[in-house]
């Protein structure tokens, strides 16, 4: 199948072909490109093992080979309901899923590539109608989920349908500067019961274990090194390709806040007035102070005060690594934001320092038996 481009406009000549005797997809609409075939192919796999893990529909929302944003069905965050203005009354499991994972970094995921475990109905087509996003994967749509799809972008949206029964072959290939790389395929799946039973410190219980189990998978899929915070069925905040792993954990705890600070009641108020992208930029403007974004309602921006009142009430968050934590200050930088329990690999000569200031601080710890790169 050729393909609009390759990984830029000046590489023209591009395609794709199966390893085997079919495509783990076909497409309904559009015309792929490289980066979205990349995207849609990761995507599809996160969502199909964190759906087979949880026994829920899942969603994630794509951007440049990593996932912004990953949930399950759920409660919406009420600050995306407004911009969209949407009901969550109104909202399919799919739909719900989808939203949740936008909700999520939903400036990074301007103009995402969508991937959903399950149908997607009528519901979710309509809230898909209204985002910027480049094109969705799923293993089926309903006719009238099709029909909109197929018109968005005037004809151009990319809608593409997974093939769940396909499996990957047992090695995978990649080529660079001429040479041929060849591994075994990373197809075991992660569960709960593969990857949580080794407490080190502390206690886990089942709400807790759903959010690492779906932050270790969207790391599974995630540019390393990577980190991920997790609550209540959602992957919140996720650090990626950082070469230091204290980075990607201070990145994505500054998302962490700022998603916290953004649903503050008084700032959704006053961005009230906009519509759209413009509202939700006007958010996060408010939330952090920028003067330039806020213009002359700089005046109604959160507090310094406000914002550390905010982070000091956050409870109940997990943070999964994609692998060992190579000194205690991940920890204490984790802590901030109000993690009460982390699961990574180890092997580092400092595992039992990093124990012991999770115990310290009352964080609980779950050694997982494996890395999860990905590149």
């Amino acid at each position: 199948m050729d393909l609009r481009y390759g990984m830029n406009p000046n590489q023209p000549h591009a395609r794709i072909e199966p390893v085997g005797d079919k495509l783990p997809f076909e497409v309904l609409s559009g015309s792929p490109g490289f980066i979205n075939v990349l995207d849609a192919l990761n995507a599809w796999q996160l969502v199909a093992e964190a759906a087979a893990a949880t026994q829920k529909i899942a969603a994630t929302s794509f951007k440049h080979v990593s996932p912004a944003g990953v949930a399950v069905e759920g409660e919406v965050p009420p600050f995306l309901l407004d911009v969209l203005r949407v009901q969550h009354a109104d909202l399919s499991p799919a739909a719900a899923a989808y939203l949740r994972s936008r909700s999520s970094d939903p400036r990074a995921s301007y103009g995402d590539f969508i991937a959903i475990s399950g149908q997607v109905d009528e519901s979710c087509a309509q809230l898909i109608k209204k985002v910027v996003s480049d094109g969705i994967i799923a293993p089926s749509y309903t006719p009238q989920a099709l029909e909109i799809l197929k018109a968005k972008r005037k004809g151009s949206y990319l809608v593409l349908q997974a093939d769940p029964d396909y499996r990957s072959p047992a090695t995978e290939t990649r080529e660079i500067f001429g040479v041929r790389l060849v591994q075994d395929a990373d197809s075991t799946p992660l569960t709960i019961d593969s990857e949580l039973s080794d407490v080190v410190t502390g206690s886990v219980d089942a709400a807790a274990k759903e959010d690492l189990i779906l932050g270790l998978i969207a790391l599974k899929y995630t540019q390393s090194n990577s980190v991920a915070y997790s609550r209540n069925g959602q992957v919140i905040a996720i650090g990626a390709g950082q070469q230091s792993r204290i980075a990607c954990t201070q990145l994505a705890g500054e998302k962490l806040a700022t998603w916290l600070w953004i649903q503050h009641e008084r700032i959704r108020e006053v961005a009230g007035a906009k519509k759209g992208q413009d509202r939700l930029n006007l958010l996060y403007a408010l939330a952090l102070g920028d003067a330039a974004g806020a213009g002359e309602l700089i005046k109604d921006a959160l507090t310094d005060d406000e914002r550390a009142a905010i982070l000091a009430e956050a409870t109940g968050i997990s943070f999964t690594s994609d692998g060992f934590l190579p000194f205690s200050d991940n920890v204490e930088e984790a802590h901030k934001y109000g993690v009460s329990t982390i699961a990574a690999p180890t092997g580092s000569v400092r595992d039992d320092v990093v124990f012991d200031r999770c115990q310290e601080l009352d964080i609980s710890f779950v050694r997982t038996p494996r890395r999860y790169f990905h590149h």
